[in-house]
């Protein structure tokens, strides 16, 4: 079983588009929309050439219109927004594009990035943009070969096997890395030894002293 977790995220999303472009506009929005990492910003620079030298757009307002008409098109609605800004004494537009849970975005196709890249979702990463849909899988998503704490839930354990061998599977509270999740189950790697849970056996907590996610699995 492959247990590498491959997210659609990315970390820095920056393209530099020219007027001429503006049949990409589309497929570009939606890709962003899709990688850009909760709690980051995706930026569109319309104008600008890759460079960095600048060439402006002829009408700021309705360049302003048309990526209003194309963000309108993407479908469930994204988290956008435009300005316009002076740059070598012309005027360009900035598009920033933030996370929403409503991943995948359509704007006639699944759009997302793969660097500096915008190419068609596949099968499986399509599910895996439906899989963050879920609140769980996004919170441990974002903890994925990061150490987090993982403890028995004693309080779904009887009372006498609580006194006999406490928790069945996790005795105590253990440091651990996330090394993979679905919306189906979680894989930690604990004492270099690989143990998956169901996800409806989960529930997640805070680690107060490291900071860090502390999951609790279950009887």
């Amino acid at each position: 079983m492959n247990h590498t977790m491959e997210l659609p995220w990315e970390d820095a999303l920056l393209e530099r588009k020219l007027e001429s472009d503006q049949k990409d506009f589309l497929k570009t929005f939606v890709a962003f929309a899709n990688s850009v990492r909760p709690g980051h910003t995706a930026i569109v620079l319309i104008g600008e050439k890759n460079d960095g030298s600048v060439q402006g757009v002829s009408d700021p307002d309705e360049m302003q219109k048309k990526v209003r008409r194309e963000c309108e098109r993407i479908y469930p609605d994204i988290v956008w927004r435009s300005l316009v800004y002076e740059k070598g004494g012309q005027h360009c537009v900035r598009v920033e594009i933030e996370h929403s849970d409503n991943t995948p975005h359509f704007g006639e196709s699944a759009w997302i990035r793969r660097g500096s890249e915008t190419v068609r979702a596949n099968q499986e990463m399509f599910q895996r943009l439906i899989d963050l849909r879920s609140s769980m899988v996004q919170e441990l998503a974002q903890w994925v070969d990061k150490d987090i704490y993982v403890a028995g839930d004693e309080g779904s354990v009887s009372l006498q096997e609580r006194s006999l061998m406490g928790h069945p599977r996790w005795p105590g509270t253990r440091k651990a890395k996330l090394v993979f999740v679905n919306r189906f189950w979680a894989s930690f790697n604990c004492d270099n030894r690989l143990s998956s849970e169901p996800l409806d056996k989960l529930i997640l907590s805070w680690h107060d002293a490291d900071k860090c996610l502390k999951v609790l699995v279950k009887a």
